[in-house]
């Protein structure tokens, strides 16, 4: 995780979720710099609202997907490239959330209790907040 996922407030976070979420894809400007790059330059040199994008790799979504549906199912490209844009939006809330957490214990690291809070606080706890547990103790 960047220092600058982890800095993230809930505020700039619904914002990133509400204003900044576009559809068009990551195509060349004028001087062959690929937008998201340039989106990422501009918005290091702001202070009053972060633009973070974060997307998995088509890759992973594409095993995940293969992993969690039946053999027989097929997912289009568009359909994988929405799950990706979504995954990726989860994850900043979800961090976003976990930060609050962290910055109410004063502190600037964020642990698996933090991301445990926010998964129960954003209301996925009944669905997976036992699971998450479960897998902590073996991976720890």
């Amino acid at each position: 995780m960047t220092d600058a996922t982890a800095t993230t407030t809930a505020p700039v976070a619904a914002e990133a979720l509400s204003e900044n979420i576009d559809s068009t894809p990551n195509t060349t400007n004028n001087n062959n710099v690929p937008n998201s790059a340039t989106k990422a330059d501009t918005t290091a040199n702001t202070t009053s609202t972060t633009h973070i994008e974060f997307e998995p790799p088509q890759a992973c979504i594409r095993r995940l997907l293969k992993t969690a549906l039946p053999p027989s199912t097929n997912v289009a490209k568009d359909a994988s490239s929405a799950f990706s844009r979504a995954s990726g939006i989860f994850v900043l809330y979800l961090t976003t959330c976990a930060n609050d957490f962290a910055r109410e214990g004063k502190r600037s690291t964020i642990i698996a209790k933090d991301v445990l809070n926010a998964v129960k606080e954003l209301g996925f706890g009944e669905d997976f907040g036992d699971t998450l547990e479960k897998f902590l103790e073996v991976h720890r």
